[in-house]
């Protein structure tokens, strides 16, 4: 059966289309072996060319849905009128064909007369009936199968809707929605077998509805955006541009699907589209897959499309000065606000959209779920709404009608239900925000704080913008490791957004650099050092639990941990040479210092040293958490988490196992550096990447100047260097490039507008 211990197995995806291109996909991220199937061609000679066609696909999508190309490595063609014994020694059957019934049934018709007696078998169906498509299958199929709706691209979109049916034996159920967590590393929210589950009914209702409101009251598509993203706690796709990013002929299809599935939803009219979308269909105007839609780029222009004329015209940057005032408040707080504005222009759009959502989950969530928090989970975690609409509903009116209380006595309204039952916490999705909730802060501070993660393992969190590092930073992280000697066990340094650190506070090094304040450069590098070094050589376990970027002295902090725990979707390196310097935080120490252990002493000069100081000296960052492994930014003696929701749990298990296997920090360690002996390579290096990209002058000098890092003073030749020395050389390097006006100039760009500068 599959479970959170089937960390390897096989699974069979039928339809290769991009749906089940995406599932196979996220499989093989996940270390499985995966068989794609789909219709056999009458080629005699390329039987599995349908399939083969989909793994293709999949291996040039972008953005990627691969973590790295040579997963692709595990994933088999094949076709259904050859290939369907392999469904004999699969755990896991997923179909994904084309939403029609009759070809489903068909299908799992043949599933069952090929498929083992312990197979899990489900249907990624959006909004068929899982009761009828089972209803001819035997007893001890329709045990084994249940509904698993994937949104598009599964690699991406954390939300899977698991649809259990009355038949569905429950232990399956329980072990497949611990798989997908675990193994997968979705969010699972159960949904009852309805047309749309709640994913699909819910949201294209509340987007056709919203369109239809935004143009009965006159609004323009920028506007309807402008106040129904970030204002509400939404991306700011918000609505017509989610459209375009959606498609506007798959968004037609889909409530079109709807409306003729939901015959006795008195909402139902909704869900026709407005002939303006139509109009823009028929021309061809699909969105970002067409290059138009409601909104349409030329260049570094953007256009959009004004709906009372079917024209173009460049798109207006709204500002109102209430909305703006706003967004500087608390979610809560501006909903509570706006709901009490029905007099503005703004305030009658925004009401009439939230009152129309809140009608609509009135209706249909007791009909698509089991209470409100899956309603508002799927929201959360389909389509990254900061909060759901039943919590959102509760905010805006002040009216505690869908939860009361908070932390661990938080309670949800269950349909059907005169009474609020108990949220059941799971401890392996710890955040900070709930431990705080509880009291757990030991201490808090402007730049961070530590919190009490329980069982003797404390977590440092950084509170700066972008979680930059600072002096501030640097003062929380060794008064933790002060209280952590002497009350903890282990620590973790982790976050509950998406960033682990972008790096050093780039502004204070401006500021000094234009001022010619080296000195306090040097003050300020001295303290990252001994702060990073403080970390390594803590009696107490330190492990980084990183994700998404981690950056420059972000870095430079996770690689002086005892051991690191990745997100999946990580961007990790030392690019400090897009900002004109150098790490200054011993980035560089640390790369030298582990190819200097995995050195055999035999090869000459030491070649393990390239792949960092290409690393460095071009400013390569990874992809994901799989590539910084491959870069060798993680190790082996790490782990990543298939699921970035668990990074925090899974990094305190981490430090826990480190203190009870009686850690010792590392003993001071020398570095082995080769002087001008390694010049030539380190020039050859540069020379190739020169030709193969735009490298200016400058670029050259930097890269050079990270090569005489890393041959340690080359006039002294080779051998074993102190890490005081190379931090040192750090130090002297970084305050150096600072006075240059190139390098500044790339300081200045990077604060300004977020892009390198390439002078």
């Amino acid at each position: 059966m599959l479970n959170e211990g089937r960390t390897t197995g096989t699974a069979v995806v039928i339809g290769a289309g991009t749906m089940g291109g995406g599932i196979a996909a996220q499989l093989a991220n996940a270390g499985w072996s995966v068989k794609l199937l789909d219709i056999a061609s009458p080629d005699p000679s390329a039987r599995s060319s349908v399939a083969s066609a989909g793994l293709d696909r999949l291996q040039k999508a972008r953005p990627p849905l691969l973590f790295l190309p040579e997963f692709a490595d595990r994933i088999e063609t094949g076709n259904t009128e050859d290939n369907l014994p392999w469904l004999r020694e699969a755990d896991w059957v997923v179909e994904a064909v084309a939403e029609r019934m009759d070809v489903k049934k068909a299908l799992l018709a043949q599933v069952e007369a090929h498929c083992g007696s312990q197979t899990v078998i489900t249907s990624n169906t959006s909004g068929l009936s899982l009761h009828e498509m089972s209803s001819e299958r035997s007893e001890s199929f329709r045990s084994r199968f249940l509904g698993s709706h994937f949104l598009n691209p599964p690699r991406y979109l954390k939300l899977l809707e698991v649809i259990p049916l009355e038949k569905t034996d429950p232990v399956v159920a329980a072990g497949f929605v611990r798989f997908a967590e675990q193994v997968l590393g979705h969010r699972v929210v159960i949904a009852k077998d309805t047309p749309g589950f709640i994913s699909t009914r819910i949201w294209i209702m509340h987007l056709a509805t919203t369109m239809k409101i935004a143009l009965d009251q006159g609004l323009t598509v920028e506007e309807a955006d402008y106040l129904t993203g970030s204002l509400l706690g939404r991306p700011n796709s918000a609505t017509f541009r989610m459209a375009d990013l959606v498609g506007l002929d798959i968004v037609a299809a889909i409530s079109g699907n709807q409306l003729a599935a939901l015959p006795e939803d008195p909402f139902r009219d909704n869900l026709q589209l407005p002939a303006e979308v139509h109009s823009l269909i028929d021309q061809g105007r699909l969105g970002d897959k067409s290059g138009s839609g409601f909104y349409r780029r030329e260049g570094k222009v953007i256009f959009a499309v004004d709906l009372t004329i079917g024209e173009y015209r460049p798109r207006s940057e709204i500002r109102i000065p209430e909305v703006e005032a706003l967004q500087k408040r608390p979610l809560g707080e501006r909903l509570a606000i706006m709901n009490n504005d029905r007099q503005s222009r703004w305030g009658r759009f925004v009401n009439a959209v939230l009152d129309s959502l809140r009608d609509y989950v009135e209706y249909a969530g007791p009909l698509v779920a089991m209470d409100a928090l899956s309603v508002d989970n799927v929201m959360r975690w389909g389509f990254q709404w900061g909060i759901g609409p039943f919590e959102l509903e509760d905010l805006r009116t002040g009216q505690p009608r869908n939860y009361i209380g908070f932390g661990a006595e938080r309670r949800v309204r269950v349909f059907g239900s005169a009474a609020m039952l108990a949220i059941e916490t799971d401890r392996e999705y710890v955040t900070l925000a709930d431990r705080k909730a509880v009291g757990a802060s030991v201490f808090e501070a402007p730049d961070g704080a530590l919190i009490d993660l329980g069982d003797g393992v404390a977590c440092i969190e950084f509170r700066t913008k972008l979680n930059t590092v600072s002096p501030g930073v640097c003062e929380v992280i060794r008064r933790a490791l002060e209280v952590a000697n002497r009350d903890f066990a282990a620590l973790v340094i982790g976050t509950d957004g998406p960033h682990f650190s972008a790096g050093y506070n780039l502004k204070l090094l401006l500021d000094a650099a234009v001022a010619k304040d080296w000195s306090a450069i040097d003050t300020m590098l001295i303290d990252v050092q001994s702060t990073f070094q403080a970390i390594k050589y803590s009696p107490v376990p330190v492990v980084a639990a990183v994700r998404g970027y981690t950056l420059g002295a972000g870095c430079e902090c996770a690689l002086h941990c005892a051991a690191i725990q990745a997100g999946p979707e990580l961007t990790m390196g030392l690019p400090e040479v897009s900002a004109g310097l150098v790490p200054g935080g011993g980035g560089i120490k640390e790369m030298l210092a582990r190819a200097t252990r995995a050195w055999d002493g035999q090869a000459p000069g030491n070649p393990l040293i390239e792949s960092p100081f290409r690393l460095i000296a071009f400013g390569i960052t990874s992809a994901n958490a799989h590539d910084a492994l491959k870069l060798g930014l993680l190790r082996e003696t790490g782990g990543i988490s298939h699921n970035a929701d668990r990074l925090l749990f899974d990094a305190k298990t981490r430090a826990l196992a480190l203190a009870a296997g009686g850690y010792r920090p590392p003993e001071q360690c020398k570095i082995t550096v080769f002087g001008a002996a390694i010049q030539p390579r380190m020039e050859g290096i540069i020379a190739q990447e020169a030709g193969r990209s735009n490298f200016s002058d400058y670029d050259r000098l930097l890269a050079r100047t990270v090569a005489l890092i890393f041959a340690g003073e080359p006039a002294r030749g080779p051998r074993e260097a102190p890490e005081e020395e190379v931090l040192a050389l750090e130090r002297e390097t970084l305050i150096h490039l600072a006075g240059k006006p190139q390098t500044q100039a790339r300081m200045k760009a990077l604060l300004e507008t977020g892009k390198p500068l390439k002078n």
